[in-house]
This record gives C-alpha cells, structure tokens and sequence, in this order.
C-alpha cells in the first residue's frame, strides 16, 4: 500500500500561501504542530479505547502469553503498515532504507522501551529477553556482514527472512512446550504428587503461559463472565432497548466522569468528544471490563458494514473510494444475519469477531494518523534544510514510531508492560529483518544481475553502532539486575537513545564526522 495524506503540505506552503517572510513560516509551522497534537490525540483515543481492549481479547481467546502476544500480535499489528508500504516502494531507490530501519528500531528499543520501563516496573522470564536480543543481534551482524560489498544478494535476501521464520518458529515450540509443563504439572496436582516447591512453579507457569484480563483501576483479573449479560437481567424481546442502547453507545464519556474531572480534564474531554464519536462509529468496542463487553447491537451491526468501507477510504486513494463498495455484497447479507440471530442483553458467541474487526480498524486508524504525522515532520525537516539521511533516522522514526509509543504506552498503562516491552524488541526485528529482506528480494528478482545495491548513507554506520550498544545493553542490564525491570533501567534507555539523537545532530551540523565519514577517511 502507498502511503496517502489528508492534504499536500508542501503544495499548500509554497504554492497557495506563499510565505513572503519568515514570520509567515513560522506561524505555518505552529499550525503543522498543532495538527500533530491533534493526530497524537486520535491516536491516543484509539489505542485506548479499541485497539489495546481488542488485542487483550484477541491474546486471551488464542490462548498466547502476554510476551507472546507482544512479539506476535502487537508487534505485527505496529509493524505490518511500515513492511507494506517498503513493499511498494521498493522498486524505487533504496537509498535511505538501512538508515531508515535501523534509525527506527533505534527510536522504538531504546526510547519506547525506556518510557515502558518507566512506567511501571516488572519482571520478565529470562529466556524470553535473551533469546528475542540474541536473535536481534544475530540479524544485525547478519545485516552488516551482507553489506560489506555494498549489495544484497538474492540468496542474502532469503537468509534475512528465514532468520526471522526461525524466530518465530523457536517462540511458537517454546510456547506450546511451557503450556505442555504446565498441563502435566496439573495433572500431578490433581493426583496429589505435586511438593510444595512445584505448586510454586505451577503458579508461576501459569501466569508465564497465559494473560489474564486486568481491571485497569483495581488491578485485578476480571470475571469475564460477570460482565457479559445486561444489568437489566432477563429479556424476553431480542430488540428490547435496541435505540437507547444505540445511543448510549455512542456516548463520548460518562456524566460521572464529568462531574468528576478537573477544569483542564473536561476541557480535554470536550476536544476529544468529537474525534471520539468519530471513532465509535466505525470502530467496534470488545472490551471485558464493560458491560456486555461493549457489545451495541444496532451499532455493531451497523459497523459490519461501515468498518470496510472506512478502511477503504483511509488506505486507498481518493479516486479509488468506489472499491469499497464491492464488500457491500458480503457485509449487508452478514449485518442483516447479524441483527438476526443476535440480543441486545448479551453478546453473540461470535463476539470475538469484533475484536479482530476493531483490531484491522484501530491499526488503519493509527496508520493512517502516523502517516500524517510522518508527512508534516518531513514537511518540517525540509523547511528546516535537513538531509533525507538525518530525517530518516530521527523526525521519520518518530513519526512511524508515534504508533508503536501510544499503543504500547497504554497498554503499560493498562497493565500489560510485558506485552508492551516484548513489542518494542519483536516490533523492530519484525521490521527490521522483513523490512530489508523483502525489499531486497523483490528488488533483486528484478535485477538482471542477482543483487541490488543497499547504501548505508552518512549515518548509517552511527546508526548500526548504536542499535549494537543498545542490544548489549539489554543485555547487560537484564542480567545484572536478574531481570527486573526498573524505572532507572528506563532512564538509562532514554539518555542513550538522547546521545545517539546528538550524536545524529551533531554529525548533521558538521560539528563532528560521522563514523561512515571516519571510516572513507581512512581508507583514503
């Protein structure tokens, strides 16, 4: 998929309102920062409310860890846009790619995973940190070391996307082999032969193999089925309350809520209100901490057939809008089903459904808003006078990354760091391997001779450094500490990804060479 944006930035500064001073700029300038406030804002009503409820339904009905689903679910759903869309650039210059990828997975191990850190602290198993950064690092070298003629060959290409099959394939059996332990080590229990010592380990696997759905106030496992059924009891009328039930679900925030919040509180409720009504139309709510877990009948309904057209219409060109259209052959038939066969007291057993349709929604959502966000910061980068090295590696990563850090942010926030941690490492090699491995195959079919060029530009020497420093860091640091995760561990995170962006900056501005300036000058 091509990326698309909302407006042509550039086409608005230079073409109709031609800024004549520089105070003109500036004031286009702070309208471009106001609108990524603005974008920031729909990103986070979207994490917050659909896609990080969606993903814990989604982890608890496939039965995976949290740490699995952060390397599988979250970090597919985070990264997938940002593979597509190298995808279908690639056969166009792959000149800032390296730089672009590692700059990235710089911005999301370093910075995201120190704001995880911060927020709350945890402790994660062992072997799951160390084999996600060994594998991590193995990719890295392995990235470097095809490099060192300046190409990547065909059979390098395939290498880059089986290491990361294999990654896959080690988490799926170490999964399958910690629910096999735990399943035998139950079965001891019920026969009485389980000592003191592995009854302990039984709750502690059990806690490593599952996840369970966390109140976000209480902090406790919530009764999932205590919350399905209706507060009004027993209905006798499918339908009953079809209309009210429509609209209270389309309630921005509740009363209480309002009499409760603070002055600046309500007046970041009222901005978020429209963008938030905005969102429920077309988003389905699957949340077990809500009653009926979010299910609205008529809205739900309604959504079957809304939610693709949407979609459509944030990912596609605009000529293209009419493609939507052909899903309404599927989804009228499925919506009318639906209304059918469904209550207004309780969810159907094909709730789960919603869940996945909230979750493809959310993330074209995010995609779309981190799209946006991506154009106004290199619209900014060029008013600035930046190189495309310095941009790929610094204002674009933060804008592909805006993604990553509110989704994964919330679900810290929700209680899920474990989830969220293992994103910011599975995330970046997911894109990372894929990223590069792809492109270069489809590049390389293309080639006459086998192998295409990958440049590694100005910075991106600082850039394979850096990811380097950064992965022994984890490293070191989950050793050293037995693998609790602290706040401090978060600040240390975040002062090195701060020494890289000088680092960066420094070397942009001429202050210092780069290592990839270093390394030509000696070899002259």
């Amino acid at each position: 998929m091509d990326k698309k944006y909302f407006f042509n930035y550039i086409e608005i500064l230079y073409c109709s309102l031609r800024p004549t001073s520089d105070s003109q700029q500036n004031w286009f300038l702070i309208l471009l920062l106001c609108l990524c406030i603005l974008m920031f804002m729909i990103l986070g009503t979207t994490a917050d409310k659909f896609f990080c409820p969606a993903l814990e339904v989604m982890s608890k009905m496939l039965g995976l860890s949290e740490h699995l689903a952060g390397v599988t679910l979250l970090a597919f759903g985070n990264g997938s846009p940002d593979l597509f869309t190298n995808l279908a650039g690639a056969k166009e210059s792959a000149a800032t790619l390296y730089t672009n990828m590692l700059g990235s997975s710089i911005y999301v191990t370093a910075f995201i995973g120190g704001v995880i850190c911060v927020i709350r602290s945890f402790r994660v198993d062992g072997s799951n940190i160390l084999r996600d950064t060994s594998f991590f690092l193995f990719g890295v070298l392995f990235i470097d070391y095809a490099m060192k003629d300046g190409k990547i060959t065909t059979w390098e290409s395939i290498y880059l996307i089986m290491i990361y099959i294999v990654y896959l394939a080690t988490i799926l059996l170490d999964q399958y082999l910690l629910k096999r332990h735990v399943h035998s080590l139950e079965a001891m229990a019920l026969n009485g032969n389980l000592s003191a010592d592995s009854y302990k380990q039984l709750t502690m696997f059990r806690q490593e193999a599952n996840i369970d759905i966390i109140h976000r106030s209480s902090r406790t496992s919530v009764d999932i089925e205590s919350t399905r059924r209706s507060v009004y009891g027993n209905q006798t009328n499918a339908n009953e309350n079809l209309f009210q039930q429509f609209l209270d679900s389309l309630k921005p925030f509740e009363l209480v809520d309002w009499h409760q919040a603070s002055c600046i509180q309500k007046s970041l409720m009222c901005l978020k209100a429209p963008m938030t009504c905005m969102l429920v139309l077309f988003l389905p709510i699957v949340n077990y901490e809500e009653e009926r877990h979010g299910w609205s009948k008529l809205l739900n309904c309604l959504q079957v057939i809304m939610t693709p057209q949407v979609m459509v219409l944030l990912l596609c060109e605009k000529s293209s809008w009419y493609l939507g259209l052909y899903s309404l052959v599927v989804t009228i038939p499925l919506s009318i089903l639906c209304f059918m066969y469904t209550r207004t007291d309780e969810p159907p057993k094909i709730h789960a459904v919603f869940a996945l349709i909230s979750a493809l929604g959310s993330m074209c959502a995010i995609y779309s808003c981190a799209s946006e966000t991506v154009e106004i910061l290199y619209v900014l980068g060029i008013i600035l006078n930046c190189s495309n090295a310095f941009l790929g590696c610094t204002l674009l990563a933060w804008g592909n990354g805006v993604g990553d850090l509110i989704s994964d942010a919330t679900l810290a926030l929700h209680g899920y760091p474990k989830m969220a941690f293992a994103a910011c490492v599975g995330g970046p090699f997911f894109n990372t391997l894929l990223g590069i491995g792809c492109v270069m195959l489809l590049k390389n079919l293309n080639s006459e001779t086998g192998s295409a060029t990958l440049p590694s530009g100005p910075l991106g020497e600082n850039c394979f450094v850096f990811i380097l420093l950064i992965l022994f860091g984890t490293l070191m640091w989950s050793v050293t500490t037995n693998f609790h995760i602290r706040r401090c561990i978060g600040v240390f995170n975040i002062l090195l990804y701060g020494l890289f962006f000088l680092y960066t900056v420094l070397g942009e501005c001429e202050v210092i060479q780069t290592y990839a300036e270093i390394s030509q000058y000696g070899a002259e």
